[in-house]
């Protein structure tokens, strides 16, 4: 997980932002400018004001917006002290550009079924991605096996 961190560290804006408790780092339907690395800390995602589930140090948040282009499709709100690494859009663009045109295209259909509001489907079996994302940049790779868990967890709660 460090090691991922450290090589996350060369996509970052820089800009480090501290969450404290009960504080909200965007809410559902806010326009979407850039995305997150959680360094420490944890936090819950809401939808519509209820839980749907909870992110921790190493997982990135806030892409689909970035990905799609649209404003944000929940609220992220800190549980504990928690620290977090900017994303900037052409980071994350460059990023995605890094990995092979497979996983680009994987990515954007992990982000649209994300968005939904129901009837959520796995494009690719775990097995599968993994295969797939073998040989892929440790970030790129990351990212697109946590969309994967994301999707597994809207379909199968």
């Amino acid at each position: 997980m460090e090691f991922l961190l450290q090589q996350q560290n060369n996509y970052m804006s820089g800009k480090k932002i501290r969450i404290l408790p009960d504080q909200y780092v965007f809410s559902e339907n806010d326009k979407g400018d850039k995305a997150y690395l959680i360094i420490s800390g944890s936090f819950d995602v809401e939808r519509d004001g209820k839980k749907v589930g909870k992110m921790s140090e190493g997982e990135i948040f806030g892409e689909l917006s970035l990905i799609l282009g649209e404003n944000r499709k929940a609220s992220v709100k800190a549980v504990v002290p928690s620290e977090l690494a900017e994303i900037s859009p052409n980071a994350l663009n460059e990023l995605l550009l890094s990995s092979s045109l497979e996983i680009h295209k994987l990515i954007k259909e992990f982000s649209l079924e994300l968005k939904k509001n129901e009837g959520y489907a796995l494009p690719i079996s775990l097995d599968k991605l993994k295969v797939m994302v073998e040989n892929e940049p440790n970030i790129i790779r990351a990212l697109a096996l946590q969309l994967h868990w994301r999707l597994s967890q809207m379909i199968y709660s």
